[in-house]
């Protein structure tokens, strides 16, 4: 988000959601990529490497369950997909990225050596 809003000059997906760039996709990966590397390492049982990589897994997963939330958004035709956060999408607004990043982060650190 912060390197999206202070440098994005070009649209992931503006049909989708106009203020996704693909600065700010970058950014979000490095970020990714960078906690990764940095916590997962500390259990004793992943590497930096191996650490980062899920990061970027994980990173790409959200931004997927992101976009496909706002695609069935305005499928339905409504910014809100609940009142009780008004403004900010609703709800799935704030949880759509982990609907994806959560199974396919458990999967690598559970299935992968």
């Amino acid at each position: 988000y912060f390197v999206g809003s202070r440098i994005g000059r070009r649209p992931l997906a503006p049909t989708v959601s106009p203020n996704k760039t693909w600065e700010g996709v970058v950014g979000g990966l490095v970020a990714a990529a960078a906690v990764g590397a940095a916590v997962l390492p500390l259990d004793g049982s992943s590497s930096v490497l191996r650490g980062a990589s899920i990061g970027i897994a994980v990173g790409v997963a959200a931004l997927l369950g992101d976009l496909v939330a706002s695609m069935v958004k305005r499928d339905l035709g409504v910014k809100d997909l609940g009142r009780l956060l008004p403004g900010h999408g609703g709800v799935l607004d704030r949880v759509d990225g982990l609907l994806l990043a959560l199974p396919v982060g458990h999967a690598l650190l559970t299935s992968l050596p």
